[in-house]
């Protein structure tokens, strides 16, 4: 229901009535006849909202239509043919960033596209039809959690980015689930938010040793600007450079 979602995401973002009707241009009495349900906001109400709550086009979607309308903004499939363009931008991208290592990110960090650098780092020649997923890759006991150097501070890192995954997202969101499973792993949960070999760097190097000889990165990430499709909003790039 539109006036349950609507609190939800109030709540979740710390946000009393007040500040949320100031923030949406409207009176607080109208916000509060919505959250009450003893009115019903106009789409263009509810994008409004949805614009003042920072919500994701996806989660714009799925406000529309708790409160009975369509969906405003696209929602394609990585393969569709819709996402052709983009596509072709990313591997555009991850081509020209060779010889070093670069990911397709969705939202939930399945990886999407991986250079050729990037499938080495990660020790597969191809990506399998059931796609990895980069926290899974550093949280699960394996090859690439074994050859991070500083995985305590990588991961940690991680954690954080996934926490801000499901705040931004909301916590029904495949994020949450994700964060949800890496938690069970081993060595997780003594994770410091700032581990002591972290304090006073610039930037977190990420440390991998490979076939016996250790390498140094650090990572930048891209993502496209006016997005109107919900997928192409949340894909990020990840790639990295020699540090």
């Amino acid at each position: 229901m539109f006036e349950t979602a609507l609190r939800e995401w109030r709540n979740q973002r710390g946000m009393s009535q007040m500040a949320l009707a100031m923030a949406a241009e409207v009176s607080p009495r109208h916000l509060s006849f919505l959250e009450s349900a003893r009115a019903r906001p106009s789409s263009a109400m509810v994008l409004r909202l949805a614009e003042a709550l920072d919500l994701p086009l996806r989660e714009r979607n799925g406000l529309l239509v708790a409160a009975g309308f369509a969906p405003h903004y696209g929602d394609n499939d990585w393969l569709s043919p819709q996402m052709t363009e983009l596509r072709q931008a990313a591997q555009l991208l991850l081509r020209a960033h060779g010889p070093y290592p670069a990911i397709v990110l969705d939202a939930a960090f399945d990886i999407l596209e991986a250079n050729g650098a990037a499938m080495a780092l990660i020790g597969v020649e191809a990506l399998p039809a059931v796609r990895l997923n980069l926290a899974d890759l550093v949280f699960a006991p394996g090859d690439v959690r074994r050859s991070i150097v500083n995985w305590a501070e990588v991961a940690a890192y991680m954690m954080h980015r996934l926490r801000e995954g499901v705040r931004r997202h909301g916590p029904g969101a495949p994020v949450a689930r994700v964060l949800m499973r890496v938690r069970r792993h081993e060595g997780v949960e003594g994770l410091s938010l700032r581990p002591e070999g972290a304090l006073g760097q610039v930037l977190l190097p990420l440390e991998f040793m490979v076939g016996g000889q250790a390498t140094r990165w650090f990572t930048t990430v891209t993502s496209f600007g006016a997005p109107q499709d919900a997928l192409a909003e949340e894909i990020t790039i990840e790639q990295f450079h020699p540090a």
